[in-house]
């Protein structure tokens, strides 16, 4: 009995940290009327505490462009990357914060329901702040 709780609990922390891991999209979705709209300032989840701290120590830097499936809430439920930043762990952190943070306003169709879309134009610069020259 203990050894199945374990091993049901180990299989649920694996599917937990895949969802925030990019995947492929779908391809066969309708175009919406209205495509989805991010809701707020994503600006606000991406400031210096953000950056991964491997990506910071070894100085790496990019633009991570991704696209995120959007469910009818408005909730991202998954993640592509577009393009790379050429550092795959600001990849997945700019996935990462895209599904944990950011809410959309979802895709209607023509009558005005909201749909599950794809917002495809999600971009993050990772750049390191500036350090003061050490006199």
């Amino acid at each position: 009995m203990l050894l199945v709780l374990v091993s049901l609990l180990i299989g649920r922390a694996y599917e937990w940290h895949r969802r925030y891991e990019p995947r492929l999209l779908p391809r066969n979705l309708s175009v919406p009327a209205i495509p989805p709209r991010i809701s707020g300032n994503p600006a606000a989840y991406f400031g210096p505490d953000a950056y991964p701290a491997e990506a910071a120590r070894r100085g790496w830097e990019g633009r991570s462009s991704v696209a995120v499936m959007v469910d009818p809430e408005g909730v991202p439920t998954a993640c592509e990357v577009m393009k790379s930043s050429g550092h795959a762990i600001l990849d997945r952190t700019t996935c990462r914060m895209a599904m944990e943070h950011v809410r959309f306003r979802p895709a209607l169709d023509r009558q005005g329901r909201p749909i599950r879309s794809i917002y495809r134009d999600f971009n993050v610069r990772w750049q390191l702040p500036l350090q003061p020259n050490a006199q």
